[in-house]
């Protein structure tokens, strides 16, 4: 469920033809942010200019599960080495991603709404819905595009768990065939493999 202000919600329920575009925002792993939009023209959004000629960035459709997997949004950022523009952190587009510029990057997905006036954007946007964010990871590199999987903060759900690891219990007893536990430990509590059942959700 995605969360709008008032005027936003007027502007989708009385609007017949809707105007938007996406806006990235790309944290480094050094705090460094860059901020995207694509579109013909700048966007100004909460206090931070959403630059249309920086980088070309295409997307394609959010995959959302319903399943303990990963939530994915595939990223394509195309780039000419010869444009000055074409750069991230003051490096070329490719070069990052050879370098470990984008290890530890995030990425967060907005779409924002905004009137027309004479057939071109108004200044100010009506408001922007937060789609999507997560971690960066290169898929590749080459030519005239660097294609990158941004991945949901979920994404530890779906890793096995070590199964080749012993997980001290705590000290228990039974009695009448009813086990009886204890949060205390001693020198004697038991030590044995911790094997994940395939039902059981961590």
């Amino acid at each position: 469920m995605k969360t709008v202000d008032q005027a936003l919600q007027n502007y989708l329920n009385t609007e017949k033809n809707f105007t938007s575009c996406d806006l990235f925002e790309l944290v480094l792993a050094n705090g460094n942010t860059y901020y995207y939009a694509d579109t013909d023209c700048d966007i100004i959004h909460d206090g931070h200019t959403y630059q249309h000629n920086a980088l070309l960035i295409k997307r394609q459709q959010i995959k959302l599960q319903g399943q303990v997997t990963v939530d994915t949004l595939g990223v394509t950022i195309y780039t000419d080495r010869d444009h000055a523009q074409d750069q991230i952190d003051g490096q070329p587009v490719l070069a990052v991603a050879h370098n470990g510029t984008l290890d530890g990057a995030k990425m967060y997905l907005k779409r924002a709404f905004f009137h027309v006036t004479d057939g071109l954007p108004a200044a100010s946007v009506v408001g922007v819905v937060a789609l999507f964010g997560g971690d960066v990871e290169i898929k590749s590199s080459g030519g005239i595009k660097l294609e990158l999987t941004v991945k949901a903060k979920t994404q530890g759900l779906n890793k096995e768990f070590p199964i080749r690891k012993y997980y001290p219990e705590g000290c228990y007893t039974t009695t009448g065939g009813v086990v009886i536990s204890s949060g205390e430990t001693n020198d004697t509590c038991l030590i044995a493999p911790f094997v994940p059942r395939k039902e059981v959700l961590l």
